[in-house]
Protein backbone atom coordinates (compact mmCIF):
# COMPACT_ATOMS: atom_id res chain seq x y z
CA UNK A 1 0.00 0.00 0.00
CA UNK A 2 1.06 3.43 -0.74
CA UNK A 3 0.61 6.65 1.50
CA UNK A 4 -2.24 8.86 0.24
CA UNK A 5 -1.95 12.43 1.66
CA UNK A 6 -5.29 13.33 1.02
CA UNK A 7 -6.68 10.39 2.25
CA UNK A 8 -4.94 11.07 5.73
CA UNK A 9 -5.39 14.74 6.20
CA UNK A 10 -9.03 14.12 5.54
CA UNK A 11 -9.20 11.52 8.01
CA UNK A 12 -7.21 13.15 10.65
CA UNK A 13 -9.53 15.95 9.98
CA UNK A 14 -12.55 14.12 10.67
CA UNK A 15 -11.11 12.85 13.84
CA UNK A 16 -10.01 16.26 14.93
CA UNK A 17 -13.72 16.96 14.53
CA UNK A 18 -15.45 14.33 15.82
CA UNK A 19 -12.91 14.91 19.02
CA UNK A 20 -14.03 18.83 19.07
CA UNK A 21 -18.03 18.36 19.12
CA UNK A 22 -17.29 15.52 22.23
CA UNK A 23 -15.67 17.93 24.05
CA UNK A 24 -17.79 20.35 23.49
CA UNK A 25 -20.73 18.26 24.11
CA UNK A 26 -19.01 17.03 27.21
CA UNK A 27 -18.88 20.36 28.79
CA UNK A 28 -22.64 21.16 27.90
CA UNK A 29 -23.46 18.17 29.88
CA UNK A 30 -24.29 18.64 33.25
CA UNK A 31 -26.19 15.56 34.83
CA UNK A 32 -27.93 12.00 33.40
CA UNK A 33 -30.91 13.98 32.01
CA UNK A 34 -29.00 16.71 30.10
CA UNK A 35 -27.40 13.58 28.50
CA UNK A 36 -30.96 11.40 27.76
CA UNK A 37 -33.22 14.03 27.73
CA UNK A 38 -31.55 16.65 25.80
CA UNK A 39 -32.21 18.82 28.55
CA UNK A 40 -35.47 18.96 27.71
CA UNK A 41 -34.94 21.30 25.25
CA UNK A 42 -36.01 19.60 21.93
CA UNK A 43 -38.42 20.14 20.47
CA UNK A 44 -41.71 17.83 19.06
CA UNK A 45 -40.15 18.16 15.31
CA UNK A 46 -36.76 17.01 16.82
CA UNK A 47 -38.57 14.12 18.56
CA UNK A 48 -40.74 13.19 15.96
CA UNK A 49 -37.68 12.48 13.73
CA UNK A 50 -35.79 10.90 16.09
CA UNK A 51 -38.61 8.37 16.68
CA UNK A 52 -38.92 8.01 12.88
CA UNK A 53 -35.11 7.36 12.64
CA UNK A 54 -35.64 4.92 15.58
CA UNK A 55 -38.29 3.08 14.33
CA UNK A 56 -36.94 2.98 10.60
CA UNK A 57 -33.56 1.56 11.89
CA UNK A 58 -35.26 -1.53 13.42
CA UNK A 59 -37.09 -2.06 10.25
CA UNK A 60 -34.09 -1.83 8.25
CA UNK A 61 -31.87 -3.96 10.00
CA UNK A 62 -34.52 -6.57 11.03
CA UNK A 63 -37.83 -6.64 8.67
CA UNK A 64 -35.78 -5.64 5.08
CA UNK A 65 -33.70 -9.00 5.15
CA UNK A 66 -36.79 -10.78 5.79
CA UNK A 67 -39.10 -8.94 3.22
CA UNK A 68 -35.94 -9.51 0.42
CA UNK A 69 -35.83 -12.92 1.19
CA UNK A 70 -39.27 -13.49 0.96
CA UNK A 71 -40.26 -11.49 -2.10
CA UNK A 72 -37.00 -11.45 -4.05
CA UNK A 73 -34.53 -8.61 -4.70
CA UNK A 74 -37.16 -6.71 -6.02
CA UNK A 75 -37.94 -5.63 -2.54
CA UNK A 76 -34.27 -3.66 -1.92
CA UNK A 77 -36.28 -0.74 -3.45
CA UNK A 78 -37.74 -0.45 -0.12
CA UNK A 79 -34.65 0.60 2.07
CA UNK A 80 -34.05 3.49 -0.22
Amino acid sequence: MEFDAPLVVTFVAYLLLILFLGIRAYRQTHDLGDYILGGRKLGAVVTALSAGASDMSGWLLLGLPGAIYLSGLSELWIGI
